[in-house]
């Protein structure tokens, strides 16, 4: 005959208890989640601070690049004007063909700020859908955890049911540490490296696209490019070929000096315009977000295994 012991019944008893208790506290948390009441308790820990600074750190980052945006295109219109304009007497240069390698740099750079203005609209975007959407995902991670402890404590039988449900609430975990965590935390280290190091070499390059489109305007191209043809002095201006001439080549030279200073100017601000926007649209986000995603992968993997997950 059997003698149960009354302490190891009192321990089963007890262990039954913490795990209803566990059962009953995910249940709750799991209906404060779909109600989106979690939302506020990440707030109170900081994260509605750091989403805060994320949106304004955009904001102004998107105000930037449109108005180096808008300077890029205005420069694209100043060159358009002169590109298929003519000087000559006898025959006709295309100016066009001078400024074909100033347009190709603008062009790259014009496209450059497009696609960094496009990166950071689509990122902010992508903020506002998580914040939407972040709270769903928790429900359902606390539900797979719900299921997942059921079977796993009372349903041992069902083997691959169990580890199915395991897998699947793993990575509802780490997608949910992503949404609340990783993607904010990404966007605010990213913003500071960039206030750091790219900004201000984004800003010193758009203060000199500003300087080559105010070079650019119509009104010193008219003085520049097309001065008056005719000196002063002559009996026929009309018929003043040889001081025609001396203009053209004078114009063709100037044309020619001017572009070429302006060509290797506008590569330098090019290239330096392109490393800033791959810097502060990828690279910055990107290094955070991976380095946080992998280092959240294996804490919840080890934990996983060492506490709630594992007998």
């Amino acid at each position: 005959m059997t003698v149960k012991d009354p302490q190891i019944d009192m321990q089963k008893t007890m262990q039954y208890a913490k795990k209803i208790l566990l059962l009953v506290v995910i249940s709750g948390a799991l209906i404060l989640a779909a109600g989106g009441h979690t939302d506020l308790l990440m707030d109170g820990v900081g994260m509605g601070k750091i989403s805060e600074a994320n949106f304004a750190y955009l904001d102004d980052a998107f105000d930037r690049r449109l108005s180096g945006f808008l300077i890029l295109s205005g420069i694209k219109s100043g060159l358009a004007i002169i590109e298929g304009s003519e000087v000559g007497i006898g025959f006709n240069l295309e100016i066009g063909d001078i400024v074909q390698a100033v347009y190709d740099y603008v062009d790259v750079a014009w496209k450059a700020a497009l696609a960094g203005g496009t990166v950071l609209l689509i990122t902010r975007l992508c903020l506002e859908a998580v914040a939407l959407i972040d709270h769903w995902c928790l429900a359902v991670m606390l539900l797979g955890s719900l299921v997942y402890l059921i079977f796993h404590w009372f349903l041992s039988g069902c083997l691959r049911t169990t580890r199915i449900v395991r897998e699947t609430t793993l990575f509802l975990v780490v997608l949910t540490v992503i949404l609340y965590v990783i993607l904010p935390i990404s966007i605010t280290g990213a913003s500071f490296l960039s206030k750091s190091i790219t900004q201000p070499m984004i800003e010193e390059t758009q203060a000199g696209f500003e300087d080559i489109h105010k070079e650019f305007s119509p009104g010193y191209m008219n003085k520049g490019f097309f001065p008056e043809d005719v000196k002063e002095g002559s009996l026929f201006p009309g018929f003043d070929f040889k001081a025609k001439y001396e203009n053209t080549r004078d114009r063709i030279q100037y044309i020619g000096s001017f572009f070429k200073e302006r060509t290797h100017h506008m590569a330098v601000l090019t290239l330096k315009l392109i490393a800033g926007y791959v810097f502060d649209c990828i690279i910055f986000p990107l290094t955070f977000f991976v380095v946080l995603y992998l280092f959240t992968k294996n804490i919840v993997i080890f934990f996983s295994r060492t506490m709630i997950y594992e007998k």
